[in-house]
């Protein structure tokens, strides 16, 4: 697995879910990128200016939102994930 460097976050995207409206299916569209995924790797915190390693908020395993266009799609060992920073993480969800 790939192991994040200062305040990144290695996400596992939830897949798309259909949706059924009175018996018809509508898939999710495909253009729409997820906004929520559980947190398979976190980094050890970034750098602050004096030199102290400031903690992560988020942790591994957590189900969190982000923003929509936040991070960078990357494939590990054949599966999709996402790299974000801790930034661009909205909240974690229980």
């Amino acid at each position: 697995m790939l192991k994040p460097l200062e305040d990144r976050l290695v996400v596992a995207l939830e897949e798309a879910h259909e949706q059924q409206v009175g018996g018809i299916v509508i898939a999710q569209a495909k253009e729409e990128q997820p906004v929520s995924g559980k947190v398979v790797a976190a980094g050890p915190g970034r750098l602050a200016e004096n030199g102290d390693r400031l903690k992560m908020t988020v942790q591994v395993g957590d189900q969190v939102l982000f923003d929509k266009f936040a991070g960078q799609a990357i494939e590990v060992d054949g599966q999709n994930y996402l790299a974000l920073r801790e930034k661009d993480v909205i909240g974690i969800l229980d």
